[in-house]
């Protein structure tokens, strides 16, 4: 044990700590004055805007049109020829939770156990992580961070994709509750970036009954949740103090926004079977439910439509099984888009959160239309984890994530000219960057 020492700090330290304060960015701090002229403005929720005028200040769009007027001293940028989007979103990675998947010392996605709602995944995010800046520089601006490895794994966070700390990168610490439906068979949804759990089977027990074992606990969890919360408002009621006695139990007080209907229920569920079980799970209990998965959507489409239960897509490159269509991976987004189903992608990994557009663009092949692709990677998070007032278009009073780009962003030979990060004009400087003008400017062989 330790013993307490307290010291009087000198004079070199306090010039240490100033020094640093001089150096450290302020979160909030005015990050100037924007004018994007002459592009074209796509804003994702109103129509193109040929010629148009895009005006940053103090982080955020302050004036979007034709004949926007910008103040005095602006920093201009020519963008004539382009494009303007809103940054994209990408709604499921483990971007900083991650760094190299095959050695166990920067991964972070997993806790012990299969009840652990407690944990907040953006506080463990590495600020410092390569993948930040590459899928940035890829007109990224924002992502959902999420561990996995359990049941109940945690609450999923939005964080856009600059900033010197945790806090200065959280965009909404907590946008859903990580839940990981059972099936049948043991095991639970494919899971984006380490998620999983769900309950795998045990030998020597039936799978069905397995399952129905899994299903109940998942059920117990959330009714025990109720009734802490509601004893523990009884206890606090009018500012009152918890009597003595009274202790925070972290997994319910979690758990309380999600079953009051506050806070969306992200379920990993890929078969028909999950689905429909998620929602009697959601009728019961009468919880908000975004459906993560959905590898066999196609075939309950109508009914996740009529039900208006969002869907996040992932596993758009992956293989079909063995005895399925070859393009049934590949045309599932467009056969819900179809239906009436709202929208995000999710890619998974951090290494891989920078295909997004492209993962994207494979399901417009296939019969995604490009006006509503657009939307998953934008609008629509938005509104499903309920940041759509700050984030997911260009309007005026949002946030100003924006990008320059010189075409569709979906199309791979369309290059991103500048990205905007709460009004932060952000430098190309990530690793793939580097790397490219390193030997791009490789010296020559001699000619002989």
């Amino acid at each position: 044990m330790s013993s307490r020492v307290t010291s009087h700090p000198s004079r070199v330290t306090l010039g240490l700590v100033a020094l640093a304060l001089a150096w450290t960015p302020a979160v909030g701090e005015a990050q100037g004055t924007f004018v994007i002229r002459g592009g074209t403005i796509v804003p994702v929720t109103g129509p193109r805007v040929p010629n148009g005028t895009v005006v940053i200040q103090d982080g955020r769009i302050t004036a979007v049109g034709a004949n926007a007027q910008a103040p005095a001293g602006a920093t201009e940028i020519n963008a004539t020829g382009m494009f303007v989007y809103p940054g994209l979103i990408n709604a499921g990675t483990n971007m900083g939770l991650v760094e190299m998947g095959g050695v166990p010392g920067p991964v972070d996605t997993r806790e012990v156990g299969d009840f652990n709602p407690q944990n907040i995944h953006t506080t463990a995010v590495n600020v410092n992580s390569e993948h930040i800046g590459v899928t940035r520089a890829n007109g990224i601006t924002q992502v959902i961070t999420v561990g996995g490895g359990s049941v109940l794994s945690g609450l999923a966070g939005l964080i856009n994709l600059a900033g010197y700390t945790n806090e200065e990168m959280i965009a909404k610490q907590k946008v859903g509750l990580l839940l990981s439906w059972p099936n049948a068979g043991g095991g639970g949804g494919r899971g984006r970036g380490g998620r999983g759990g769900g309950g795998g089977g045990t030998p020597g027990v039936d799978p069905m009954v397995a399952y129905q074992n899994n299903v109940r606990q998942i059920y117990r969890w959330f009714h025990e949740a109720k009734a802490y919360g509601e004893v523990r408002d009884r206890l606090t009621a009018n500012g009152a103090k918890p009597p003595v006695g009274w202790h925070v139990n972290l997994r319910y007080d979690a758990m309380v926004p999600a079953v009051r209907g506050e806070m969306p229920v992200i379920v990993d569920a890929n078969t028909v079977a999950q689905m429909r079980d998620v929602i009697r799970f959601m009728d019961s209990l009468k919880v908000k439910v975004i459906i993560h998965g959905a590898s066999e959507g196609w075939q309950f489409a109508d009914t996740l439509a009529a039900r208006r239960i969002p869907v996040i897509l992932d596993g758009v490159t992956g293989m079909p099984g063995n005895d399925d269509p070859y393009d049934l991976v590949f045309a599932n987004p467009g056969v819900l888009q179809k239906a009436g189903v709202q929208l995000a992608f999710a890619t998974g990994g951090a290494s891989s959160a920078r295909d997004l557009p492209y993962e994207v663009g494979l399901s417009i092949a296939y019969g995604l239309d490009p006006e509503e692709a657009l939307k998953a990677m934008t609008i629509n998070p938005a509104r499903m984890f309920g940041v759509d007032r700050e984030y997911g278009s260009i309007e005026v009073g949002k946030i100003a994530n924006v990008i320059l780009t010189t075409g569709d962003p979906i199309d791979i030979r369309s290059q991103i000219k500048e990205v905007f990060v709460k009004g932060q004009r952000q430098k190309f400087d990530d690793r793939h960057t580097q790397l490219y003008e390193k030997y791009r400017a490789r010296p020559k062989p001699p000619t002989r």
